[in-house]
């Protein structure tokens, strides 16, 4: 957005202008912004960049599981009994129950330290949804199903990235 006093381009939303100050409150945001409102409710989840699917047995070692996420590249496991999912772990699990616990990764399974309540969302779920449980639920991985089958991940990292694209219309 353009300072209308100094030509400063500021980013679409701020309030003050960040060279002159100038009240940018009251000037209208970006076409891009309204229509993506509608965006948030009329798209969907599974037509985003999912994460791949890193899926892992009850029983697979936590060392074992890390090692599946770095050969994914990806900060989640999810934990599943045959084709059911039972549960997610995540960098931060391990982080808080194994490494701050001093426990063995090579001796711990992931039942042992697994997220058993597990919240997904469907591929035709809008955006909106996996906005809604990353503020609230404070989750970072998501997992994406298709009836009982998990396809992939929605991650905080990649809705961030939507917002961005479509509000600053970057993408």
């Amino acid at each position: 957005m353009r300072c209308p006093n100094c030509g400063n381009e500021n980013i679409p939303g701020e309030e003050l202008c960040r060279a002159c100050g100038t009240d940018l409150a009251g000037l209208d945001l970006p076409e891009a912004q309204e229509d993506f409102r509608g965006k948030l409710l009329d798209e969907r989840v599974g037509d985003l960049p999912l994460s791949p699917l890193v899926k892992a047995d009850p029983t697979t070692t936590v060392a074992d599981a890390i090692r599946l996420m770095r050969a994914n590249d990806y900060g989640g496991v999810l934990v599943c009994d045959g084709t059911w999912i039972v549960g997610i772990v995540t960098e931060r699990d391990i982080v808080v129950k194994i490494a701050k616990n001093n426990l063995d990764p090579t001796t711990v399974n992931l039942f042992e330290i697994m997220t058993k309540e597990i919240y997904s969302l469907r591929e035709e779920d809008p955006p909106a949804y996996a906005i809604s449980l990353i503020s609230e639920e404070g989750f970072r991985h998501i997992p994406i199903v298709r009836g009982d089958r998990p396809l992939g991940f929605i991650s905080l990292k990649t809705m961030v990235k939507y917002i961005h694209d479509e509000v600053l219309g970057t993408g």
